[in-house]
């Protein structure tokens, strides 16, 4: 399952379901650190984190 041109903030609103590579569903989650938006993807599942949905696939 391909992520296709779909920004990170759009994966974050729930426009598209992404599955993980441990079979739980991959969300995108945003955090306010150091003046900055931070974006990273969630597996629900398992809890393992990575910068893009596509590392946890």
């Amino acid at each position: 399952m391909a992520a296709g041109n779909i920004s990170k903030n759009a994966r974050r609103e729930g426009a598209q379901q992404l599955l993980s590579r441990w079979g739980g569903k991959i969300i995108m989650k945003s955090t306010f650190e150091n003046g900055k938006m931070k974006h990273f993807a969630v597996c629900e599942k398992s809890g393992n984190t990575g910068r893009k949905p596509r590392d946890l696939m």
